[in-house]
């Protein structure tokens, strides 16, 4: 199975939810936690990641959004938004040598109010490290995806971000923040932190846009205090093999519990500390000849 094979089955994904969009008044909507919606195309997309993975990789553990972890096949078909997906406990922990970890629609509240700024997330795990990520944007048709220490590449072209370095006083970052704990506090001493350092500031409202944005150049970094890992994986990988750095992959038990994201341009990256003394950069290598890969 290639890259490009994993790509189509993204887009055909991306498609799908495309398809609800554009009739998104008519759709059954629920509420999972305050500021934090569900709807039936989230569902749909996610049973049909789920369903082309079992086919392709009976073997493979999934761990997705809407219906948690689940080792080897089973019954998806009436969703499960009762979880509480900040307890994986409730839903088992992945033992499986392989994951894939799914966000169907990340940005759903734009989604619903008609901002086409959403995306479709998948990233393979294997052995605790990621080792593919894909994030297909369908309403810009835009896709990203990357495979471990071999480069990225964008709508299927080899990629890399923009060799010329970005100071502080030039720099836009983005942010993004949710309800859960001190979110809030921590975005917003985050934005003080960079006002102070001449830094200009954008919130998009969907984190794997936003990663987007910074792999693309249209932003030069990308923080937020805390993502699941289907929110923010597949883009760590993506931006660390387009010669991004990013803090810690969400792996290991940060796979199921989630943390702080930042990914920047590598002069700009001590900008941000999140752990004084813990966890670990994910420098960008890019192998491949500059005469040969596009530039964001």
């Amino acid at each position: 199975m290639q890259r490009d094979d994993i790509e189509s089955i993204v887009r055909q994904a991306g498609q799908l939810a495309l398809d609800y969009f554009h009739r998104r008044g008519s759709l059954t909507v629920e509420m999972k936690h305050r500021q934090d919606l569900v709807s039936e195309a989230d569902w749909a997309v996610e049973q049909f990641l789920r369903a082309r993975i079992r086919e392709l990789f009976p073997q493979d553990a999934i761990l997705g959004e809407e219906y948690g972890f689940e080792p080897v096949a089973s019954d998806i078909s009436a969703p499960s938004v009762s979880l509480d997906l900040s307890k994986p406990s409730e839903f088992g922990q992945p033992e499986n040598d392989a994951v894939w970890v799914i966000d169907p629609i990340d940005g759903t509240t734009n989604f619903l109010r008609g901002i086409p700024e959403f995306a479709v997330t998948l990233c393979r795990v294997v052995q605790g490290e990621p080792q593919q990520g894909y994030i297909y944007q369908p309403s810009k048709d835009e896709m990203l995806s990357a495979v471990y220490q071999q480069g990225a590449w964008f709508n299927g072209q080899p990629y890399r971000i923009n060799p010329n370095p970005v100071t502080p006083e030039t720099a836009l970052l983005g942010i993004g923040y949710g309800l859960k704990s001190d979110c809030p506090e921590r975005a917003i001493a985050m934005l003080t932190q960079w006002t102070d350092a001449g830094c200009l500031s954008r919130q998009v409202g969907s984190a794997a846009v936003g990663l987007c944005m910074a792999i693309l150049g249209q932003t030069d970094g990308f923080y937020e205090p805390f993502l699941n890992s289907w929110d923010a994986l597949a883009g760590q990988l993506i931006a660390v093999e387009t010669g991004l750095n990013s803090s810690s992959f969400l792996c290991g038990e940060k796979l199921m519990t989630g943390g702080a994201v930042w990914v920047s341009r590598p002069e700009l990256f001590d900008l941000v500390v999140l752990e004084k003394g813990k966890g670990k950069r994910e420098k960008g290598k890019v192998k491949k000849p500059m005469s040969e890969i596009r530039e964001g």
